[in-house]
């Protein structure tokens, strides 16, 4: 039992110690990076285009990881492949080199340099814990200590497992980069000499028609919100309106001439009845 205490105590230092390595490593380590890359490409061909970007992507030693094509509303396709990060640029390059032009290109950057260094400080700290716990169960001399020796083994080593999965998919996404390209061909036809896109021009009009609506529904949502507002602005200016006019009435009832003027006819009618 009193071996057992001492391993626990021994963990909390460790941790601690593995705090100021993980602190001090991240100075040292060189950086790691996560790139990802983009494309939206148009190609005159999508399956010969989609087939020539797997020969490049397996030739640059990446692997395709995802694709999907449909034919409708127009010829499409989306691959996602993975490529050594270090062959990126170049595979992007060889991809675009592809295409009849290139509508979109982009590159995703990310430094997981602490994440890397904390979590491998974290997995050597578990792996110099779990062998702690077999040099407790080596010197065990009662049931009890072994039994709790074993537990905490088991502990240690399924957070081991845990950690080695974490930095297992981060390595992979560090040396592996993500390209995800997505190809369409240009929905038209050439008539007369001259180049005739309906369904581009039909997709530009629907895109601008939901931008339309979507300003529309924005500006009636934006009046009901501010509907109370505009009520309450509206009653002010109609009161301070009715107010300064028969302020003007009395003072021209009380000051102003009292021969060849006469009011006009809905002051008059109003002073009348009011006497």
């Amino acid at each position: 039992m009193r071996a057992t205490r001492v391993a626990d105590t021994s963990s909390s230092q460790a941790d601690e110690s593995a705090n100021l390595v993980s602190a001090e490593a991240a100075v040292s380590t060189p950086r790691k990076i996560i790139r990802n890359g983009s494309l939206e490409i148009t190609v005159a061909n999508v399956d010969q285009a989609s087939s020539k970007i797997r020969s490049i992507v397996e030739g640059l030693g990446g692997f395709v990881e995802k694709f999907s094509q449909t034919n409708v509303g127009g010829h499409t396709a989306t691959v996602t492949a993975r490529v050594p990060a270090e062959s990126l640029d170049r595979a992007m390059t060889q991809v675009k080199s592809v295409a009849a032009s290139v509508n979109r290109e982009g590159i995703d950057a990310r430094d997981v340099t602490r994440d890397y260094v904390d979590l491998d400080a974290r997995l050597r700290n578990a792996k110099a814990e779990e062998a702690r716990y077999l040099e407790i169960l080596k010197k065990a001399t009662t049931i009890k200590d072994t039994l709790d020796g074993a537990e905490k083994l088991s502990n240690v080593r399924g957070r081991i497992e845990q950690l080695q999965g974490e930095m297992n998919y981060l390595t992979s996404q560090i040396d592996m980069s993500s390209l995800e390209i997505s190809l369409q061909t240009e929905a038209g036809s050439t008539v007369l000499g001259v180049k005739w896109r309906p369904f581009h021009q039909a997709k530009i009009a629907l895109g601008e028609m939901i931008s339309g609506l979507a300003d529309w529904a924005d500006s009636v949502i934006a009046f009901f919100i501010n509907l109370p507002l505009i009520l309450v602005w509206a009653a002010s200016v109609i009161a301070l309106l009715f107010v300064a006019l028969r302020v003007l009435v009395f003072s021209w009832k009380k000051l102003g001439p009292k021969a060849n003027w006469t009011w006009p006819k809905f002051l008059s009618r109003n002073n009348s009845g009011s006497s």
